[in-house]
C-alpha cells in the first residue's frame, strides 16, 4: 500500500473486477503488469483526479478490446462498434473506474471529464509516477489499467 493513499493494488484489482462484471458483463482475468504502462496504444482513455490527491486513472487497449468494451456497454455487436461507440464506451468506463478509485483517496478530490484518444498515438502525462498497473481482459482481449500519481511540486 502506498503511504500517501489508502488505494492498494488489491483495491484496484477489486474495483476492476466489480466494474468488469457490472458494466462489461464478464469476469476479467486481472493480473499485475510486469511491464510499465505503455506510452502508445490504439485507444487511451483517462480521467484526472485533483484535490487532496492528484493523479489519473488510465485505460489503454487495442481496437479489438475497445470494440468488445463498446459492445458490452452499448449492447451492440463488437464487430460493428464504430469509432464514436468506442470513444463513448471507453470514456464512460474510465470515468466509472476513476470514480471508484476516488472513493478511496483523501478528500476532497474531484474528477475531470474523461479524455479519449482514438488512434495509435503516444500519450504521456509529465509530472506523474505510476502507482499501480494491472492487465485485465475482456473476452480474451487485453487492456492495461493504471493509476498514476501526480508528483509533488518541488518547494
Amino acid at each position: 500500500m502506498n503511504p500517501e493513499t489508502s488505494l492498494s493494488e488489491d483495491d484496484l484489482r477489486g474495483i476492476v473486477w466489480q466494474v468488469w462484471t457490472a458494466y462489461l458483463h464478464c469476469t476479467p482475468e486481472v493480473e499485475d503488469s510486469a511491464e510499465p504502462m505503455p506510452d502508445t496504444a490504439d485507444v487511451t482513455a483517462s480521467v484526472g483526479v485533483a484535490g487532496a490527491w492528484n493523479g489519473l486513472a488510465v485505460i489503454r487497449c487495442g481496437l479489438p478490446a475497445a470494440g468488445e468494451i463498446a459492445g458490452a456497454m452499448l449492447d451492440i455487436d463488437p464487430a460493428n462498434a464504430n469509432p464514436d461507440d468506442c470513444t463513448d464506451a471507453l470514456g464512460e468506463l474510465v470515468n466509472i473506474l476513476a470514480g471508484n478509485v476516488k472513493s478511496l483517496l483523501p478528500k476532497p478530490s474531484h474528477l475531470s471529464l474523461p479524455q479519449v484518444v482514438l488512434g495509435r498515438a503516444k500519450v504521456v502525462w509529465p509530472g506523474t509516477t505510476p502507482l499501480h498497473t494491472l492487465r485485465a481482459t475482456i473476452n480474451a482481449e487485453p487492456t492495461i489499467l493504471g493509476v498514476l500519481r501526480g508528483d509533488p511540486k518541488p518547494t
